[in-house]
């Protein structure tokens, strides 16, 4: 990978980095909050901790930003951000921070907290000439994952080995998939076209890894090459990989659907082409619910049978969304039966429930949705009743 290859070093952890400079701001134009030195801590890949020691220029005006971070401690854009120079004069920007502990001393103030990853500059000359975005995710290759990977990033030559890559073209760019199991890394490389542009597709390229093996999978470098000489590199937090508690929420079931490796990169690629039409910041809502499926793996089996149930719901209401006319309902023979509950006379109470109940009868429903997926052939019987039985039990209060 032309850019990020100088950038492997921060595959693994733990790592300090020193700063003879580094600078905490506060809104845009601001002056500083405080100027010293200090050093940036990974302790493992899902963390970046920091420590500044300096003194302020304006005692008053630190403190002041310090109350007011403290007043809207759950606004995310009160929150102050932290720059840097190494000991190189390279500029670095560490992105949103989380200020946890200052101490006030005579001598020297402490700063310490945690941030968001490492945003450096990159001015070298190894930087892709392409216009394209650069992905590192690591995958150990003892975990069923990195098995998998190593079967599945496979291109086939006649009369010599294989090639430890795979490439797709999907929405006019092509995405070229490599994986090392020595580093135990998948990197991927995707020039960018009018469905795949910069600033999204670092994102939408791990959503569908994500869904297809129930695992939190982020990418822990990143670089959006701009096809000029210029790049933006980011340096992630990324979780480990948790064993088989998520299995149950991939799509991909090693052994069983699909059968091969084409099979999986054609579900990669339709999830890839659904999430980039969507074309959101953020990950997809389908993402979003593995995302909870998965997060939830951990939890106990009544808290895994309510999120389970209530993202199985959620998926139904998006195929089938409720309160739509449903096409084989009886108008006629509805509005008649209201006429005739009108004529009751009894608790007015009783007699608006009972018409609008009814009156229900005309919309579609979650489970109206599901029984027409069932007679698609979508889902079987089983199913629908597995997931009838578990929501009403656990939206009900019960144990499971």
């Amino acid at each position: 990978m032309a850019t990020l290859d100088r950038w492997r070093r921060f595959l693994v952890t733990p790592q300090t980095l020193a700063f003879p400079r580094l600078k905490l701001i506060g809104r845009d134009w601001a002056p500083p909050i405080v100027v010293g030195s200090g050093e940036i801590r990974m302790p493992s890949l899902d963390r970046f901790e920091f420590t500044l020691q300096g003194i302020p220029d304006d005692i008053g005006y630190t403190l002041s930003e310090i109350q007011r971070q403290q007043r809207n401690r759950y606004d995310s854009l009160a929150r102050f951000r932290l720059l840097g120079v190494d000991c190189e004069e390279g500029e670095w920007s560490f992105g949103w921070t989380t200020l946890q502990h200052v101490s006030c001393g005579d001598d020297v103030w402490t700063f310490l907290g945690e941030t968001q990853g490492l945003l450096p500059r990159d001015k070298s000359d190894t930087v892709a000439s392409e216009a394209c975005n650069e992905l590192v995710f690591v995958i150990p290759a003892d975990h069923t994952i990195g098995l998998s990977m190593g079967r599945l990033v496979l291109t086939e030559q006649k009369g010599s080995r294989p090639r430890r890559e795979y490439t797709l073209e999907v929405l006019g760019s092509a995405i070229r998939f490599h994986y090392e199991s020595s580093s135990g890394t998948l990197s991927v490389t995707a020039s960018h076209s009018a469905g795949l542009p910069p600033t999204y597709t670092e994102n939408w390229l791990g959503e569908p890894l994500r869904i297809l093996f129930g695992q939190l999978i982020f990418p822990r470098l990143v670089a959006r090459n701009l096809g000029n000489g210029t790049t933006q590199i980011h340096v992630r937090p990324c979780r480990g990989l948790i064993g088989g508690a998520a299995r149950y929420a991939a799509l991909w079931q090693a052994g069983e659907f699909p059968k091969s490796k084409e099979d999986f990169w054609q579900l990669y690629s339709e999830m890839l082409t659904m999430i980039a039409r969507a074309g959101g910041f953020e990950a997809h809502e389908i993402t979003q619910l593995y995302e909870q499926i998965i997060q939830c793996a951990r939890g106990t089996r009544w808290i895994w049978a309510m999120t389970f149930a209530s993202c199985i719901e959620r998926l139904a209401n998006m195929l089938e969304p409720p309160g739509r006319d449903r096409s084989d309902a009886d108008a006629d023979a509805v509005t008649r039966l209201v006429e005739h509950i009108n004529t009751w006379r009894g608790d007015a109470r009783l007699k608006e429930n009972a018409i609008n109940a009814v009156k229900r009868s005309l919309k579609t429903t979650t489970i109206v949705g599901l029984r027409e997926l069932l007679a698609g052939g979508a889902i079987n019987k089983a199913q629908l009743k597995a997931w009838e039985s578990i929501r009403n039990a656990v939206m009900h209060g019960n144990l499971i």
